[in-house]
């Protein structure tokens, strides 16, 4: 763990750096990478004929996809290929250790590959895709140092002072928030918008606390994310696909665990609030699939909360457009999770350093959930919405009866 050692005396010993230099270093930085991301998008969709039957992602009758022609669903190369850019150039910079960016890169290659993979082949199985995840965190916990080590829980924390405990919530935590986003990818731009605004809730805490290193980190991984946004929102030419998705969720994770772990005033409960939508969608649907559909926790459905906002407003939105998306109706329905998600965000920047209040904020924002959930499931949220028969199964229309009703 040398790696993180260097990291933190970095951390200390440029903090007396020049304001006005450091400021333009970091705007290069996100500009790299915002127009490295968005230039490798020019570069798929200006030859996607060459490679259009290996990355096309076609929605087949049934499944949970909304989309209606084949659209490359190969945006995480983008993400990647910006954050790199920015990631050589904060090393150029002597903003990053290089050593450290290297195994960092190493780190989120199990992720990345593993969702990439699925994106190409279509074979990966969830549970093996999670376990990738897990690995990648498992290589920041060994590598990197990046540790999961309180949750301002008296019980939680006493375990997490045994280093095996430490390393189980760890890997589950950081690969957890990979899934979740990668969950919640299924809309233009709602996965992206989401991630955005975490690591800017990220960077602005890091500032806050006088970190240069994590506000470099978040900021190039802001423009790459960015980058892919202006391709895939609202029009949806690209998709970030499974590689895209986990790899965000992975470096999203990361950065928040190494943010709590080297600053004692920030709350645990800070990225739990700016990731409570994807966290809590992941959770929610888990149970319902378990215990209300009778099916693996892990299978794909139709009955997201995204999905099924889709759904309810479908019959008065705009048809799908010539080019085979779901034209205003997909992008619209992402703009509402946005502001969903800062309901969340919002209160999290303002009490980062307050566990008890963000605690209290959790709970409404589940019930704020739970609450919008159930009125789209009983069909009162609009009373032009269409008839049950007509925008899901009866199958569809049972469960989530029962699960509005426990």
């Amino acid at each position: 763990m040398a790696s993180t050692g260097a990291a933190a005396a970095w951390g200390s010993r440029n903090r007396s750096v020049n304001a006005n230099t450091g400021e333009i270093a970091v705007l290069k930085l996100f500009l790299l990478s915002l127009l490295v991301s968005a230039l490798c998008g020019f570069a798929i969709l200006r030859f996607r004929e060459w490679h259009a039957r290996f990355t096309g992602d076609h929605a087949a009758p049934g499944t949970h996809k909304i989309h209606k022609f084949s659209v490359p669903r190969i945006g995480g190369l983008m993400v990647l290929a910006g954050w790199l850019a920015g990631l050589i150039g904060a090393v150029a910079l002597n903003l990053v250790p290089a050593l450290w960016a290297a195994l960092l890169v190493f780190c989120a290659v199990p992720a990345f590959v593993g969702g990439m993979v699925e994106d190409l082949t279509k074979r990966v199985s969830p549970l093996v895709r999670l376990l990738l995840t897990f690995a990648s965190a498992g290589l920041a916990y060994w590598l990197l140092g990046v540790q999961l080590t309180r949750l301002d829980l008296p019980v939680l924390d006493q375990l997490l002072s045994f280093s095996a405990v430490a390393f189980l919530f760890t890997i589950v935590a950081v690969g957890g928030v990979a899934h979740s986003v990668n969950i919640i990818d299924g809309l233009n731009g709602l996965a992206a918008g989401i991630c955005l605004v975490a690591l800017v809730g990220l960077g602005y805490v890091a500032f806050k606390v006088n970190d240069p290193m994590l506000l470099v980190l978040c900021v190039i991984g802001a423009g790459a994310v960015l980058g892919f946004h202006l391709w895939n929102h609202p029009s949806g030419l690209i998709f970030c696909g499974d590689g895209g998705a986990y790899f965000i969720g992975f470096y999203i994770a990361t950065l928040a665990v190494m943010l709590v772990q080297r600053h004692a005033e920030v709350s645990p409960w800070f990225p739990l609030m700016l990731l409570a939508h994807p966290i809590w969608e992941t959770l929610f649907s888990a149970y319902r699939r378990r215990f209300h559909g009778k099916r693996s926790s892990t299978a794909p459905d139709q009955l997201h909360f995204h999905t099924l906002a889709y759904k309810r407003f479908n019959s008065f939105k705009k048809k799908a457009n010539a080019t085979g998306h779901a034209g205003r109706r997909n992008s619209d329905i992402a703009v509402f999770f946005w502001m969903l998600s800062a309901c969340a965000a919002g209160p999290a920047m303002m009490f980062w350093n307050d566990s008890s209040s963000l605690m209290l904020f959790a709970a409404a924002y589940i019930v704020l959930y739970i609450a919008l959930y159930r009125r789209l499931v009983r069909f009162q949220l609009s009373r032009r919405a269409a008839k049950p028969a007509q925008v899901i199964s009866l199958r569809e229309h049972q469960v989530l009866r029962r699960a509005a009703e426990s």
